[in-house]
């Protein structure tokens, strides 16, 4: 007979452990520097718009572009030229006038050329030369990269502290790391540009800029021109008319015929130029403004504008990572 299958008897299995779940790490959000990131990031944002940033810069990118044809050494050459020759053409208008004694009144249009003669080359020679002194410092301020992009810059940078903080403050943890490092981007993009864009060296340059121009960018100053110019205007007219007929020697007579051949040219650059300076004093005043908003908080000028740069990115992303939530302290 087979043997019958043996029968097992009960297994004593020992009892699972209890399925447990690691409870969740204590993290606690940094409201401090997350608050005073968005108040950053509101002034960052509205500020250039509330404080007419936009409108300064661009007058100023403005008045540099509009400038530029006069401030080539060609033009300043030509303009030089220019004034040589409306020299050579009053000496050669009071030499007739000395040699042929020539009445008072017999002329009255070059009697008055002859009275303002003087001061029309002193006031075309100061400009000139104030235009030309001033190259230096312009070609720096002209070679800034980007210059009206500055205010875009700031108004990114405070739209995304505003975003940052926000989710610092009330969105998800796991976002957190991921908005830091968008603050800290943003923030370094600000501290850099200055260095990237040359904006130090122009900042500078602009700011000897300004004193070099001022007295030739008034709305006086620019009428005086104006007069000088309708003098000189007429006074081409009369010598191309009635003192044709006045007898001169080879001295007076190549000064004036210069002079005249040469007016054309003359009237052109000269025009050109106070046309420029008229249409940009606008401009000009807004760059002083744009000049003295650093001043407001302690700085110098438009030379203290890449420094507050530099220091409003790095505010930005060092208040962003003070704000990263951390764990809490456990407690005993």
């Amino acid at each position: 007979m087979s043997a019958l299958p043996q029968i097992l008897g009960p297994l004593d299995l020992p009892q699972a452990p209890p399925v447990t779940r690691a409870a969740a790490t204590p993290m606690r959000r940094p409201k401090a520097p997350a608050l005073a990131l968005l108040a950053l990031g509101v002034v960052l944002t509205f500020g250039p718009i509330v404080g007419g940033l936009f409108a300064k810069v661009a007058s100023g990118k403005q008045l540099i572009d509009q400038f530029a044809p006069h401030m080539e050494a060609d033009a300043l050459a030509r303009d030089n030229t220019d004034l040589a020759r409306l020299r050579r053409g009053a000496a050669g208008v009071d030499g007739v006038y000395l040699r042929q004694r020539l009445p008072e009144g017999r002329f009255p249009i070059l009697d008055e050329y002859r009275r303002q003669a003087s001061g029309i080359d002193g006031r075309a020679t100061n400009l000139l030369d104030r235009v030309e002194a001033a190259g230096p410092d312009y070609r720096r301020v002209a070679a800034i990269g980007g210059f009206d992009r500055v205010p875009f810059l700031i108004v990114a940078c405070g739209l995304v502290a505003i975003y940052g903080s926000c989710v610092l403050l009330f969105g998800r943890r796991n976002r957190a790391r991921w908005a830091v490092g968008l603050m800290m981007l943003a923030g370094a993009a600000l501290s850099m540009y200055p260095f990237l864009s040359d904006l130090r060296t122009g900042a500078h340059a602009g700011e000897r800029l300004l004193p070099q121009l001022a007295p030739v960018m008034t709305r006086e100053n620019v009428r005086q021109l104006q007069r000088d110019f309708v003098v000189l205007v007429e006074a081409d007219g009369e010598l191309e008319t009635g003192f044709r007929k006045v007898p001169r020697n080879a001295t007076a007579a190549a000064g004036i015929t210069a002079m005249v051949n040469a007016w054309p040219t003359i009237s052109s650059d000269l025009a050109s130029l106070v046309g420029v300076i008229n249409d940009n004093i606008h401009n000009y005043n807004e760059l002083e403004q744009l000049d003295a908003l650093p001043r407001r908080v302690g700085l110098s000028g438009l030379a203290g504008l890449p420094w507050l740069l530099v220091g409003v990115g790095s505010a930005c992303a060092g208040l962003s990572v003070a704000a990263l939530p951390r764990r809490r302290k456990e407690t005993r």
